[in-house]
């Protein structure tokens, strides 16, 4: 009598079993004719704490499965009956499936993974594309680590990949979103795993500028120049912060690094000559200006800047000829004619810079002012035409 009775409770404990995996199974079966509302009613049932049929089905991870198969169902659907089901299906499909994984002992199926892969984490990359291209970074950044962590699951473990291209753009979606942090964390993983170093780092760079941590910017230039100093985009971070910050003498040498690198990149010398020029070293300013102009004919800045130097050495000696008493005329006229020789240096430089800039009309008003002061009549009235 006892053993036809543990029998019937045995049976009846399985046929409860049974009856809530049949409701899984019901639930799978509404999804794949489009009966999402239905599908959605019957796994709802089967992990409703309140439900006392669902004290088995609550915690078998194939309930949770299902849950995040019906969940990503809805927010592909174009029904919007079914999308109001329920609220940002994508976000409660991600847990369902994480909560599948961590509920296994195994961490996971073999049939698990292959959903996953084929997929959910397909549409997940999706949606964080899509979010990215409307400017909702933030939410974009989110759905990229969502697939970062379900790669991370047990499940993944043995496959010993690592998805750079979604931590990149996990970063990058970060940037946008002003989530400085974040974007340190993930473009520094890029970074260590070697996808796309240069640029990694350079965001790395330009997100401790934005938090305002020059210090850590510095380091991490220095660190990444070292580590890759074929990087002509870091190399110019580096040229930039010291000359933004008054370091010229350090600037010059990394502009050394750089031309050595890149003979054929002429902002390298007019930089250069910038830096030079700053230092008071305008022969040689204008000698880095020089080989700007011979790698590229048409470099309009490099020509006006060997203008601006002939033409500023003219008003220094202007300065030396007015400081003369006027009793001494000769003298006056011989210093003036030095000054009028250093404008009339500047002139044909001016006159190249023009040429190559039509529309900046600053450089065509000093040009003028020029014509004017030596008494060049013709080209002066030429240009107010």
């Amino acid at each position: 009598m006892k053993k036809i009775l543990l029998v019937v409770i045995l049976l009846s404990v399985n046929g409860f079993l049974f009856a809530q995996k049949g409701k899984v199974s019901s639930a799978l079966s509404y999804k794949e004719s489009g009966k999402l509302d239905k599908a959605w009613e019957a796994i709802q049932e089967a992990i409703n704490p309140a439900n006392p049929k669902s004290e088995k089905s609550i915690n078998w991870p194939d309930t949770w499965e299902a849950r995040g198969e019906i969940l990503e169902a809805i927010s592909k659907s174009k029904d919007e009956n079914y999308k109001k089901l329920v609220e940002n299906p994508l976000e409660e499909a991600y847990k369902s499936f994480m909560k599948a994984i961590e509920l296994d002992p195994k961490g996971g199926s073999p049939a698990l993974k292959i959903k996953l892969l084929s997929s959910f984490i397909p549409t997940l990359s999706n949606a964080a594309i899509e979010a990215f291209q409307a400017q909702k970074y933030e939410a974009s950044s989110d759905l990229f680590e969502k697939v970062l962590n379900i790669e991370a699951a047990p499940l993944f473990k043995t496959d010993n990949t690592i998805d750079t291209a979604i931590m990149y753009n996990t970063g990058l979606a970060a940037m946008n979103a002003k989530q400085f942090d974040k974007a340190i964390k993930y473009f520094g993983l890029t970074a260590k795993h070697g996808y796309n170093p240069g640029s990694s780092y350079s965001q790395i760079i330009s997100a401790y500028q934005q938090k305002g941590d020059t210090l850590s910017s510095v380091n991490i230039m220095k660190e990444a120049f070292n580590k890759y100093p074929e990087d002509q985009s870091i190399l110019v971070q580096l040229i930039n912060y010291y000359i933004t910050t008054g370091k010229t003498e350090e600037a010059i040498g990394y502009l050394d690094k750089a031309i050595a690198k890149e003979k054929d990149n002429p902002s390298f010398y007019l930089a250069k000559g910038i830096a030079l020029d700053k230092l008071g070293r305008q022969d040689d300013a204008v000698k880095e200006y020089e080989l700007a102009i011979k790698v590229k004919a048409d470099y309009a800045d490099a020509y006006y800047n060997i203008g601006v130097i002939y033409f500023n050495r003219g008003v220094k000696q202007f300065e030396v000829a007015n400081a003369i008493p006027t009793n001494e005329q000769a003298k006056f006229e011989a210093e003036k004619k030095k000054s009028d020789d250093e404008f009339a240096k500047a002139v044909p430089y001016l006159e190249k810079a023009v040429e190559y800039n039509p529309k900046d009309t600053y450089i065509k008003d000093q040009l003028k002012n020029l014509y004017y002061r030596l008494k060049m009549m013709d080209k002066f009235e030429k240009m107010n035409k």
